[in-house]
């Protein structure tokens, strides 16, 4: 039998493709850090270049002093350092914090920064395209309102006409320089320009946030579906195991109790009858023989044919249940047969009403003892077909010879064999009123469509006539 198990290449994924792309999603601790580090050069350059005279504030003396930038002036230096450490932070927790990150960088806007304020210009952006990748589309129109509003107001924080003479202070930080103020046209082309630029940054984000969002799904699906085909396998195994628990309780249990009950019957009838003692030991030989073909068979299709040479057949029906009340008979009980109606016509059923009356005259042999009364009724109808086995209780001064060897998985198969079919079945004692002994009744619904298939096939082999080998 092989086995259902999926092996590790059926689950396997294919790559993502690009090896930059597969390198970089890796190691994402590794791209913040270099983000951040390239922020502080950025910082520096714009350093450099306000110290070298592209800044936009200078504070000299009449007597021609070294020019400072006024952002690296005390008391501004503190919060130009603090501000540089927030964007940093901002960026380095971008994935985890990208809302709020973004909120940081948009305030990191305010203020004197000079050529600084390029770099952290470009922090809003990576800020903005994280927001829609990271958390929703939602998110992302939201991030998108608050980085324009907080970019548009430093705009107009610069309205005004420029004074040269302006040096700055403290609150510059807060208020912006107007020594650099823009004209109202000159504000308005400026928006116009970043709200553009921004709508693209974030049209990107969430048209990468959402692929990335839709991989993840797709890949999350096959995972769920790779499991469920490892639990459907799992379940598939465990039906299996139980159906052939079953199958070898029902083989086991009824050929050792006729085994039990014939051969001590051949122990108290050796000295008195020897013949029918050596009856009784030959037709207990005979039963084990077919108890270990059928294990055989059962064995057979668990491995294979080719290391179990079992033979081949049919499961028992309804047909096989007079030999199999005969075998009863013969292990001492008297029972009684009555079948009505022709046939099932679906194979299955037919064996589960098999094991059933099998099961039940087993308990009986077991419980009741050689001896007792039990009646076996298989009446089928057209809406349903109903088994019921009823025995009459133990003899007078008969002992059980089998009693308490029972595994207690007898009638707990024949429940799980009847309701696969959809049928129900009920199992106890008889009613006071109605005598002594223990019945089970089970009702399968008929299968019209295999119970007229399998009329059309007698009814066209009648037409056909017999064989050539049934002639012969």
């Amino acid at each position: 039998m092989t086995s259902d198990q999926p092996t590790e290449a059926e689950v396997r994924l294919p790559s993502p493709p690009g090896m930059l792309r597969r390198a970089l999603a890796a190691h994402p601790l590794a791209v913040d850090v270099f983000i951040v580090v390239w922020y502080f050069i950025g910082c520096g350059i714009g350093l450099f270049l306000d110290f070298a005279g592209a800044g936009v504030v200078v504070a000299a003396d009449d007597s021609g002093g070294i020019a400072v930038p006024l952002y690296v002036q005390w008391p501004l230096l503190p919060l130009t350092l603090l501000r540089m450490l927030a964007v940093g932070a901002a960026l380095l927790l971008r994935r985890r914090f990208p809302m709020t990150g973004l909120v940081v960088t948009t305030l990191a806007l305010f203020g004197e920064q000079g050529m600084q304020g390029l770099a952290n210009s470009v922090a809003v952006l990576f800020l903005l395209y994280a927001v829609p990748v990271y958390r929703s589309v939602r998110a992302g129109w939201v991030g998108y309102g608050i980085a324009l509003v907080g970019s548009l107001i430093v705009y107009a924080l610069d309205l005004g006409q420029p004074d040269i003479g302006y040096t700055g202070t403290p609150a510059d930080v807060v208020s912006g320089d107007p020594a650099y103020a823009m004209s109202v046209a000159q504000a308005v082309g400026i928006g116009i320009m970043t709200a553009f630029w921004y709508l693209a940054i974030v049209m990107l984000g969430i048209n990468l946030g959402n692929r990335r969002r839709y991989l993840e799904a797709i890949i999350d699906r096959a995972h769920q579906l790779a499991r469920e085909r490892d639990q459907m396998a799992r379940l598939a195994v465990a039906e299996e195991r139980s159906r052939i628990a079953r199958e070898m309780h029902d083989i086991v249990a009824h050929s050792v109790s006729v085994m039990i009950a014939l051969s001590e019957g051949a122990s108290r009838t050796v000295q008195a009858a020897p013949e029918a003692a050596a009856d009784a030991m030959q037709r207990s030989a005979e039963t084990g023989r077919t108890a270990l073909a059928e294990m055989r068979r059962l064995l057979g299709a668990l491995t294979g044919p080719e290391e179990i040479g079992a033979e081949l057949a049919p499961q028992p029906g309804l047909g096989d249940l007079p030999a199999l009340v005969q075998g009863f008979r013969d292990a001492g009980l008297d029972v009684a047969l009555e079948t009505s109606g022709g046939g099932l016509g679906d194979r299955g059923q037919e064996l589960a009403v098999y094991r059933v009356v099998q099961e039940a005259l087993t308990n009986v042999l077991r419980y009741a003892g050689a001896g007792a009364r039990a009646e076996v009724r298989v009446l089928d109808s057209s809406e349903k077909a109903v088994v019921e086995v009823r025995d009459h209780g133990r003899l007078p001064g008969v002992t059980g010879p089998t009693s308490g060897i029972g595994s207690g998985r007898g009638l707990a198969g024949l429940a799980e064999r009847v309701r696969v079919f959809g049928g129900s079945i009920e199992s106890g004692p008889v009613a006071a009123h109605e005598g002594r002994g223990w019945r089970v009744l089970a009702t399968f619904p008929v299968n019209l469509a295999a119970r007229g298939e399998t009329q059309q096939a007698g009814a066209a082999t009648g037409a056909r006539g017999p064989s050539e080998e049934e002639t012969a």
